[in-house]
Order: structure tokens, then C-alpha cells, then sequence
């Protein structure tokens, strides 16, 4: 007796790994902890007095400062051309990437694979020059702010190395993308 048409495929191919469902909240994540704070960071630049960021400032003013040591990091507390141009990019294209590349993560979409590897490539680019320039150039020169760096690009560093080789390894798991 041959099965039907409308039998439901078998737990092991519709079934998500676990491996995937960690890479996507893994990215929805860094989606939430990168795009609002970066969100915040280009309206301060818009607006100081309306978005400040200082201990005693609304919730989001106050997780700024304390993302930045304190103050510590004290040029996050005026607006630079380069922070600001990687706040835009981090809350305007990185910030969304993370987003849809969880949701096509989850949802097992055929469309992840390339969102996916431009996302890990963007952020592998980005995390590369963060940390080459914050711990090459002449402005950090103090141990903290090395530290500081370092420490704050590892999780946007792991990310990549996870989801490019997942994307490659196993984009039979996202349908349509089986290689003939």
C-alpha cells in the first residue's frame, strides 16, 4: 500500500535542529540588543536634550552610560562622524538583518541562506574594523578600553563563524536550496 499524498512528512525532516533554534535566538538577540540602543545612540545625535545619555537619564540614556563604563568611554558621550555612521549602520541595516535572519532561521526559509551570508559577512566585516580600530588606533590607548572592545566584540564576532558555516553546511534543511 503506497501512502498518501497528503501524509505529513516524517518528525525527523520536519523537525528543527536544535542547533538552528539557538542560532535563531541568537539572533533575534543581538536584533534587540544591537537596533534599539543603536536606535538611541542616532537620536541622541539628533536631539541630546531629548535622548540624553547620563546615569540619572530615562531607562535607555541610563543603559548607554553604563555601557560606556560609566563614561569612561567618554567619546560616546558627544557625537562623533564615525560612531554615528556605525550607529546608523548597526541600527538601520544590522539591527534588521538580525531580525530577518532569525525569523528565516526559525521559519526554515529558502530565502535565509543569502540574507543569512550577507548578514554573517556585514557583521564579520564590521566586527573586524570595530576591533582593529579600537584597539589599533592612537585614541585608545588606555588597558580599559582595550579590554572594553575586545570583550564587546566577541558575541557579534561568534556570530558569523556560527551562521555562515551552518548556512553552507546544511541550507538542505532550508527548503529549496538542495543541491542537485
Amino acid at each position: 500500500m503506497q501512502p498518501s499524498v497528503t501524509q505529513a512528512p516524517t518528525n525527523a525532516t520536519s523537525r528543527r535542529p536544535l542547533a538552528i533554534t539557538l542560532l535563531a535566538v541568537y539572533s533575534l538577540v543581538l536584533a534587540l540588543i544591537t537596533g534599539i540602543p543603536q536606535l538611541y545612540y542616532v537620536l541622541f545625535a539628533l536631539n541630546r536634550h531629548a535622548f540624553p545619555i547620563a546615569p540619572d537619564a530615562n531607562p535607555l540614556g541610563a543603559v548607554w552610560y553604563n555601557y560606556i563604563l560609566g563614561g569612561h568611554q567618554s567619546g560616546y558621550l558627544s557625537v562623533e562622524s564615525g560612531w554615528l555612521a556605525g550607529a546608523i549602520e548597526d541600527a538601520f541595516m544590522l539591527g534588521p538583518l538580525y531580525l530577518v535572519t532569525g525569523i528565516g532561521l526559525l521559519r526554515r526559509r529558502p530565502w535565509v541562506v543569502p540574507v543569512g551570508l550577507i548578514t554573517g559577512a556585514m557583521i564579520f566585516y564590521a566586527d573586524l574594523y570595530f576591533v582593529l580600530s579600537g584597539t589599533l588606533s592612537q585614541r585608545s590607548v588606555d588597558a580599559t578600553s582595550i579590554v572594553t572592545t575586545l570583550l564587546s566584540a566577541v558575541p557579534y564576532l561568534a556570530y558569523p563563524l556560527w551562521l555562515i558555516p551552518t548556512l553552507l553546511v546544511r541550507r538542505s534543511l532550508f527548503g529549496g536550496t538542495e543541491t542537485p
